[in-house]
């Protein structure tokens, strides 16, 4: 078969047949850790009800322990105000064992903040404040949290309250970092060592790290596992996806695309039951771990990509491969086959090529847009489900089974609907559940505000199945010659996106109030509606014959009627995270 590729090999060997199954089921099986470890900062790093501890009283506890213990802490802590502290110059004899009773309740009648008669002058002096030259009021160091619900998060261990809550986001920040800085440094090796090594070297990063990050309880050393976390993070699931995208047929690799997708979306239901029933957070990111430890056995387990090592001129370990995988799969390989096929050259070009052309300058810009905020919008609705109404746990459960049922959803409808109208629609879902929650919060009753939790989840549902989307879409408007680096550039901004998520979920926080819960998920929705918008001025591709070169892709316009009927199924065989 002269002038053979190695897709007729695949073909022939059968696009998906039983070898291939047990070879991408056990690659579809890291995603479940791996977006368990993405994902787990929105257990390990809750803020529990918190208050400046009592200076000089080492048994202090959030909760009021007696008559007395509440005459202290209503004497010490201003009302309403969580990060500071009155501190008077008998500070030891007044919390000694509680004092005496009358004396404590004396102190607290004439200092207490709660009685404003007795207040006084309030001068501010820095981070301290004076009443009538007796009484300071100052930041505290040292907190005590409300352990009722949680034992243990990184918050009460780090103190990671009052003026240090930014560090909460920057720690978030630094995984998705790792995420960004994997994509440049963990991705180009696998290229030239191969596939499986980088992903059993990304395994060995994750399982490390995993470990590393339950013993690390000061906050810089944290934030670099973290970091490193998220390197090791794009460089297995990456890696992972290719080598389960090289392996199928060309008619199977949407569906098998999206099937990995699905593995993600379990590990979002797992990880809702493991946080309830484990609430301390070193045992939750230790059991998130031990499973890692099996991963090791992928080294045996998991063979190298026979794609890969044809384009590298190693046809002999190739056609070990292949010859297995005909035996499970009970088919015959043409003899010689492998000797006949072509490799073809290199000749993919920078996507700033794409900039020369108006047309395809908005086309580039709508879809680095799109992934963008498909990346700020579904990791921000996985952090922020904290701050909506009811049970985290349930909260966060609910949002994996809505992207779960969102995958399937997109497998039935992507050849039916169309990419483009598809990827629009839920965008616009997306954007419309999320902006009417501003509705619900600011102006629903209490009774209703149930109701914000469920435009959310409508919200998840299809920022989970935009982005799904986008991914085949995209693969298929950029043209051959462009399309590694289309896509490659594509993913550097959702990795830029998952950067900025979590200062805007942190807004919650930051703000406070309904106001605060409102806010970010007005900026999810707006961006998301723009984003769906956007997408309507962009071209079809089901079903149409793709464009190969810069110059296919000028004239690839939204009327198809000089197109050629194709499969609607693109050569997906570069696609990477």
């Amino acid at each position: 078969m002269s002038g053979a590729t190695f897709d007729d090999v695949i073909k022939q060997l059968g696009e998906f047949g039983p070898y291939q199954k047990r070879v991408y089921f056990l690659l579809c099986l890291p995603s479940i850790t791996l977006c368990m470890q993405t994902l787990l900062t929105v257990f390990t790093m809750v803020a529990p009800d918190h208050r400046c501890a009592i200076p000089g009283l080492e048994n202090d506890t959030y909760h009021v322990q007696d008559s007395r213990h509440a005459a202290v802490i209503n004497s010490f802590i201003p009302e309403g105000d969580s990060c500071n502290v009155i501190v008077t110059s008998n500070v030891d004899d007044v919390t000694s064992d509680f004092v005496d009773y009358n004396r404590t309740k004396h102190l607290a009648e004439s200092l207490s903040f709660r009685n404003t008669e007795n207040i006084g002058h309030l001068a501010e002096n820095g981070t301290e404040y004076a009443v009538n030259g007796s009484v300071i009021v100052t930041m505290c160091s040292r907190f005590v949290y409300d352990r009722t619900e949680l034992k243990k998060t990184v918050v009460t261990d780090m103190d990671l309250v009052c003026e240090r809550d930014n560090r909460r986001a920057i720690a978030q920040s630094a995984l998705m970092g790792g995420n960004l800085a994997g994509a440049f440094f963990c991705l180009a090796p696998s290229d030239y060592v191969g596939r499986h090594k980088a992903m059993m070297a990304g395994l060995l990063l994750h399982m490390m790290t995993s470990l590393g990050t339950t013993w690390s309880t000061y906050f810089p050393v944290f934030c670099c596992f973290m970091f490193i976390q998220g390197m090791a993070i794009t460089a297995s699931f990456t890696n992972i996806y290719t080598i389960g995208m090289e392996q199928v047929g060309p008619s199977k690799r949407v569906w098998a695309g999206f099937v990995i997708m699905i593995f993600w979306a379990i590990g979002v239901i797992l990880l809702a039951p493991m946080a309830y029933l484990l609430r301390d957070w070193q045992h939750l990111q230790i059991a998130t771990a031990i499973p890692t430890f099996a991963f090791l056995s992928y080294f045996w387990l998991i063979p190298e990509s026979a794609r890969w090592l044809v384009s590298k001129g190693r046809v002999v370990e190739a056609e070990v491969i292949l010859l297995k995988a005909a035996r499970v799969n009970k088919v015959s390989l043409t003899p010689g086959l492998l000797d006949s096929i072509t490799v073809p050259v290199d000749k993919g070009q920078s996507v700033l090529t794409m900039f020369q052309h108006p047309v395809l300058v908005w086309r580039c810009a709508v879809l680095f847009y799109t992934w963008f905020v498909s990346s700020v919008v579904f990791y921000g609705l996985g952090l922020n489900v904290g701050s909506l109404g009811g049970s985290v746990y349930v909260n966060f459960l609910l949002s994996g089974v809505m992207e779960l049922v969102s995958y399937v959803m997109c497998l039935c409808l992507l050849d039916r609907v169309g990419r483009r109208l598809l990827n629009s629609s839920l965008m616009l879902l997306a954007g419309l559940s999320c902006t009417l929650t501003i509705v619900t919060i600011l102006y629903a009753p209490s009774s209703m505000q149930w109701t914000t939790t469920a435009l959310a989840m409508i919200g998840k549902l299809g920022i989970a199945g935009g982005f799904a989307t986008v991914w085949v879409y995209t693969s298929e408007l950029f043209p051959t010659l462009v399309r590694n680096s289309g896509m490659g550039a594509s993913s550097v901004c959702a990795r830029i996106g998952g950067v900025v998520c979590p200062y805007v979920a942190n807004l919650s926080t930051t703000i406070g109030g309904d106001t605060g819960t409102a806010v970010p998920l007005l900026i999810f929705g707006v961006s998301s509606i723009l984003a769906g918008l956007f997408l309507l001025t962009l071209p079809e591709t089901l079903n149409r014959r793709l464009p190969d070169t810069v110059t296919d892709a000028v004239n690839f316009t939204r009327r198809p009627a000089d197109d050629k009927k194709g499969d609607g199924h693109p050569e997906l065989e570069t696609l990477s995270s």
